[in-house]
């Protein structure tokens, strides 16, 4: 006859085969999600037309760049709104100027 407690003991306890099939099924599900991890984190950020959003939390404001010619003048301060003033007043006469110049030449022709 047997002690009851060891008989107790002996049934409770995992078995060998148990807790390396265990180990076998952790490892088959450790080794699936590093490679689902690494898949995720290589994923392709320069998809198609990646350049037509902006991802900065604001638009580019750089557009009026101070040069060492311009320093006594409106545009000399850099990405200001006297720059636009001066750059926008100079994109207004090169417009009047085109226009003028294609109008006469429309003229010629007919």
């Amino acid at each position: 006859m047997s002690n009851p407690i060891s008989k107790w003991i002996k049934d409770i306890m995992e078995k060998n085969e148990d807790i390396e099939s265990q180990f076998e099924e952790r490892l088959a599900e450790n080794s699936i999600n590093s490679v689902k991890h690494r898949d995720l984190s290589k994923l392709n950020v320069r998809d198609k037309g990646f350049y037509l959003t902006e991802p900065r939390s604001r638009a580019p404001d750089h557009f009026f760049v101070a040069h060492s010619t311009l320093k006594a003048n409106k545009a000399g301060l850099n990405s200001s709104a006297h720059a636009m003033e001066f750059y926008n007043e100079q994109g207004r006469k090169k417009r009047e100027h085109m226009l003028a110049k294609f109008s006469s030449e429309s003229g010629d022709n007919i």
